[in-house]
């Protein structure tokens, strides 16, 4: 039983008149582009070589990463989701473009390798600002961490050092 006046009814009726039903049988889908890893454009950095990365899909500014090597103790790979190690090293890439983000994650690596850090905490955003359809920094860092040789694990950091905005790597002892 309606509980809809005639009157209500009746202006609803007019206020549809004319109205197309949506043709639900038609549905959009929207691929999300494939990012292609690059080689560091810098040769100065000798320890960085890329692995063979095909391809990562893009993310989106709320989606979590997740990275790890081959062999790594779940343990380890647990205590880095939870943040359980202390930060060694911080980057922070808010406002960077692109084409000053790869140098400076790159740099930021390799001096972090090298000072035998094992810990890093890297800030990249969620994108909101960005004139794409999904975060440029995040997966920028996503596609580069996952080429370098010294990366063991990455993974979106907790709430307190970012949330989805930041990523917690764990490099290789040397």
């Amino acid at each position: 039983m309606s509980k809809l006046s005639e009157e209500d009814k009746l202006l609803f009726a007019q206020a549809m008149e004319g109205a197309v039903p949506i043709n639900t049988s038609e549905k959009a889908t929207l691929a999300r582009p494939k990012l292609k890893a690059k080689r560091p454009k810098t040769s100065h950095i000798d320890l960085i070589e890329a692995n063979n990365v095909e391809s990562v899909e893009a993310v989106s500014a709320h989606q979590s990463l997740l990275f790890h090597e081959k062999g790594l103790r779940l343990q380890d790979l647990s205590r880095l989701r939870k943040g359980e190690f202390s930060i060694q090293a911080r980057l922070d890439l808010h406002g960077d473009t692109e084409e000053v983000a790869q140098p400076r994650l790159l740099q930021f690596i390799q001096q972090s390798y090298l000072a035998n850090y094992r810990f890093a905490l890297i800030i990249h955003g969620k994108g909101y600002n960005s004139d794409i359809d999904y975060p440029v920094l995040k997966n920028l860092v996503n596609q580069t961490l996952r080429a370098l040789p010294q990366i063991v694990a990455f993974c979106s950091a907790q709430q307190k050092d970012g949330g989805t905005g930041a990523v917690y790597v764990l490099l290789k002892a040397h």
